[in-house]
């Protein structure tokens, strides 16, 4: 199982997106600074997630949020969480 995820970090006002088999490890890492692309966002927090059966399927909407803007992003997560 793989999960596309959307964090947000308060302190630098940014977003980051990623795919990942193992979240809990991967936001650790965000967080433990061990990811040069988010070292300066801790503490980050998750706003959005995904599971996919398969690496392919979560990489494609990885690719299709990454070529979005931050305006796309935020109605994106509030949909996603309009629906829970």
């Amino acid at each position: 199982m793989h999960t596309v995820y959307i964090i947000y970090s308060p302190s630098a006002d940014r977003y980051f997106i990623g795919q990942t088999k193992d979240l809990k490890i991967t936001l650790w890492q965000h967080n433990a600074k061990t990811n040069p692309a988010t070292a300066d966002g801790k503490p980050w927090e998750v706003k959005f997630t995904q599971p996919f059966p398969t690496r392919n399927e979560a990489l494609s909407l990885e690719m299709k949020l990454k070529k979005k803007d931050r305006a796309y992003w935020e109605e994106f997560i509030s949909n996603a969480q309009a629906t829970v």
